[in-house]
């Protein structure tokens, strides 16, 4: 049993949102969300279905291109896989839970990492990068990847070969990720980012 006080956990950042961690299991992730009116958290897509409740303030939440003006008290949904960003139209707060698409694993026993990796790796969510501004980009990725629990991943998609973000991984996540080419250009290149240790502060969306 683990129970939080939303109200007393709301704390703003001026300069990016700011999502802060209250529950990242396998399967299903409960994340608290701030943000500032007029930040925004970049188009994205997640593998599993989530939901946005909004605890305070007013958003503009966007699927794809359709727009869903989100006030407090009010409650969405979001189906897997699906496009999706938000941008504060108000100092907000948003409760967001994520729950994983079943992926087949057997019941019973336990499951290694290794073995859990390659079975959701079909499913694992990608990030456009060529689709989000270049500041946002990296505090975009270390929050997902911070949410990310013991053996999942997530993959970039690029223009270019990131080596300062592999440099950034290896200075403030020493230890915590691995880095695959997927495919390594010359025009595209495709990265899978997986957790391979545990953070020892969650602090991401």
């Amino acid at each position: 049993m683990q129970k939080n006080n939303l109200n007393e956990l709301i704390q703003f950042d001026d300069n990016k949102f700011r999502p802060n961690v209250l529950i990242n299991e396998h399967g299903y992730r409960m994340v608290l969300l701030t943000m500032r009116a007029g930040q925004s958290v970049p188009e994205h897509a997640t593998a599993g279905r989530v939901t946005v409740y909004v605890i305070r303030g007013r958003v503009n939440f966007y699927e794809g291109q359709t727009p869903c003006d989100l006030r407090q008290g009010e409650v969405l949904n979001v189906a897997p896989s699906s496009k999706h960003r938000v941008e504060a139209v108000e100092d907000s707060a948003l409760l967001v839970l994520a729950t994983a698409v079943s992926q087949g694993i057997p019941d019973g026993g336990s499951v290694g990492i290794s073995a859990a990796s390659d079975s959701k790796r079909a499913n694992d969510e990608e990030l456009d990068l060529r689709e989000v501004p270049r500041p946002q980009r990296h505090p975009l990725i270390f929050a997902k990847f911070d949410a990310l629990a013991l053996g999942e991943s997530l993959r970039l998609l690029n223009d270019h070969d990131p080596i300062p973000l592999n440099r950034q991984f290896d200075s403030i996540r020493s230890g915590e990720a691995s880095w695959e080419y997927i495919e390594r250009g010359p025009a595209l290149y495709r990265i899978r980012i997986r957790r391979v240790a545990p953070s020892g502060q969650a602090v991401a969306v």
